[in-house]
């Protein structure tokens, strides 16, 4: 009989004890993990089946979480952004091209993950060139010595800051030779830049035909010469092409297609082209000045293309760069705008 009150008393304590932890302020609460049974979980109002981790959680404590994680992103994107901004940057002068250099690189609607993908190397070689300052080419971080692609961004960069076409050389790829050799000689204005291709003669021949194209769309034909057209073939298309730039006279073309187009021409006229209908198509905004073309007709990259290609050589207007659906080509687009209207781009130069 004892033993049965000393019993009895041992239980109302624990029960005393246990109700005055329950009612008195917050208790823990307890999900058990049944393996993967996500409605027996449910079953208990406190708790709430996580599908990502498979486990069963309190619902405060999911909240919880999702709260401190607003927090840390928007920390952490603040953080990310800060890491494309340079001391060089301090006392740059408020010019239209170092005001478009600075809003690189363009972040809107990207994710964490996607701005970590994103370099610094747009931004420092747009103020590298814009303000003949080579010092934000050393801005550009390789991961290791080994870091080839790294290597070309830098190369590429001290080559159009400097204007000195040994950078070019060490470039590693063709592709980014291609971008060395042709964006110097447009950027220093001079079309012997391209003598240097020595790796593909097509390349050196497609360089000097970049240089005389971008003066036509810049509406400087009267800054074509005879000698600019003499650097390609005799008797070429290209050459014939160069001529009827350089005089603004369709007749030079002898009836190619590829030089016709160069002209105003209507819209019909890109019919049937097949390969070169994109091209056409570009033209045809281009010679016309009219973007709706590129947007109404052309879809996704080539959309995107024509658009940057109308951006950098008609208008030089980085709200049309923002039609551009890719990030990487609008961020592009935004670099090309800022150095093609800077004080020591070609088309200036040629003023």
């Amino acid at each position: 009989m004892k033993k049965e009150v000393i019993i009895g008393i041992v239980v109302v304590i624990v029960l005393v004890v246990v109700g005055y932890f329950y009612f008195s302020g917050e208790k823990e609460i307890s999900c058990p993990n049944y393996d993967g049974n996500q409605e027996e979980c449910l079953s208990y109002l406190e708790c709430k089946w996580t599908s990502d981790e498979n486990i069963c959680e309190p619902i405060d404590m999911i909240e919880e979480e999702d709260d401190e994680g607003v927090e840390d992103d928007e920390g952490d994107e603040d953080n990310l952004l800060e890491g494309f901004v340079s001391e060089l940057e301090k006392d740059l002068p408020n010019t239209p091209s170092n005001e478009i250099c600075k809003k690189l690189p363009l972040t809107e609607g990207l994710s964490q993950e996607e701005i970590l993908t994103l370099t610094p190397g747009n931004r420092q070689e747009c103020l590298a060139i814009v303000n003949n300052n080579p010092e934000f080419c050393e801005l550009i971080e390789l991961d290791s010595g080994e870091d080839m692609l790294g290597n070309d961004d830098k190369n590429v960069c001290l080559a159009h800051a400097k204007k000195d076409v040994s950078y070019c050389k060490l470039m590693s790829e063709n592709g980014d030779k291609k971008h060395c050799y042709f964006g110097l000689s447009l950027i220093s204005g001079d079309i012997n830049v391209c003598d240097e291709i020595d790796y593909d003669k097509n390349e050196r021949e497609l360089c000097y035909w970049s240089f005389v194209n971008a003066l036509y769309w810049e509406d400087k034909s009267d800054k074509i010469t005879t000698e600019h057209c003499n650097k390609l073939p005799a008797g070429s298309q290209s050459k014939d092409s160069c001529l009827a730039q350089k005089e603004g006279e369709v007749s030079f073309c002898k009836n190619d297609v590829n030089c016709l187009t160069l002209f105003e021409q209507p819209m019909s006229f890109c019919e049937g082209k097949e390969s070169i209908l994109e091209y056409c198509i570009r033209d045809r905004a281009m010679t016309s000045k009219d973007l709706l073309i590129c947007e109404e007709t052309l879809t996704e990259e080539k959309r995107d293309d024509c658009i940057g290609d109308f951006a950098g050589h008609i208008n030089l207007d980085i709200s049309t760069c923002d039609k551009i659906t890719s990030d990487f080509a609008r961020n592009t687009c935004y670099k090309d705008v800022a150095i093609q209207s800077g004080t020591n781009f070609l088309f200036n130069l040629y003023n």
